[in-house]
């Protein structure tokens, strides 16, 4: 049984509730509280984006439509919402020129990263290439508005700012990063690691809410400067191989 209204499935609730998150974080954004806006985009993501695959399985309700919608939304609130977030606490801080250099950059290479992706497929069945917009969006969101940043000893917009410029470009480079969809099962390790990113900043919001994006923080970075580890070396190689001809695509494109 399919559980469809139109080009609408069960699947693309879930959508919404991401972009609802979205939504919500430009209302507290105007409101002047970034980290209420960081909140609503951590729990759209959370009770939304992570569940909506799981969902059009179950339901069988995947189209070309849920896809559309599902590719946009990410796109505003793991790319756009994120940078806008980074430049509200930049400015906060005395700085909006390099906030505003710093959302620059968060948007102008997800944006890139977007276009190449749909130029052409990479198609590699186990691996991203370069830094999901998930991590580097939420990573540098997460930073701002930590505990962590604000008491370094030192100049920590300087700190942030070097941190999120280069979690910007990576998305951009050809670093194989595992996918939880990858045509070999996980590493138990791994699934252990995944779980444990999932329940986490949940139970943090309820016991130790101004620790909620210290504990996101240290997960994104984790995933961004670990992920390929759980990768074997042949498939590395294959990654790259599939990379070659994949930039080969692109600038025929």
């Amino acid at each position: 049984m399919r559980f469809t209204i139109g080009p609408f499935g069960v699947k693309d609730l879930f959508t919404l509730v991401n972009l609802m998150g979205g939504v919500a974080a430009v209302y507290f954004l105007f409101e002047g509280r970034p980290p209420a806006a960081g909140t609503s985009l951590l729990l759209g993501y959370l009770f939304g984006d992570a569940l909506d695959g799981t969902v059009a399985r179950l339901t069988r309700t995947s189209n070309r439509f849920g896809g559309e919608f599902d590719t946009a939304t990410d796109h505003l609130v793991q790319a756009i919402i994120p940078a806008i977030i980074v430049f509200a606490v930049y400015a906060r801080w005395g700085h909006k020129t390099v906030g505003f250099v710093l959302m620059s950059a968060i948007m102008v290479c997800a944006t890139i990263r977007q276009a190449l992706f749909s130029v052409a497929r990479l198609g590699d069945p186990l691996m991203y290439c370069g830094l999901p917009r998930t991590v580097s969006g939420y990573a540098s969101m997460a930073l701002v508005l930590s505990h962590t940043i604000v008491s370094f000893d030192g100049p920590h917009y300087v700190v942030g700012a070097i941190v999120i410029a280069a979690l910007a470009v990576m998305g951009l480079l050809p670093i194989p990063y595992m996918t939880h969809r990858g045509t070999r099962r996980m590493q138990t390790w791994v699934k252990v690691l995944v779980a444990a990113f999932l329940v986490t900043p949940v139970v943090s919001i309820f016991i130790a809410a101004g620790f909620t994006f210290d504990v996101l923080f240290v997960w994104m970075f984790g995933y961004a400067t670990m992920a390929w580890i759980p990768l074997r070396k042949d498939e590395r190689a294959s990654f790259f191989a599939r990379y070659r001809e994949w930039a080969a695509e692109v600038s025929r494109a």
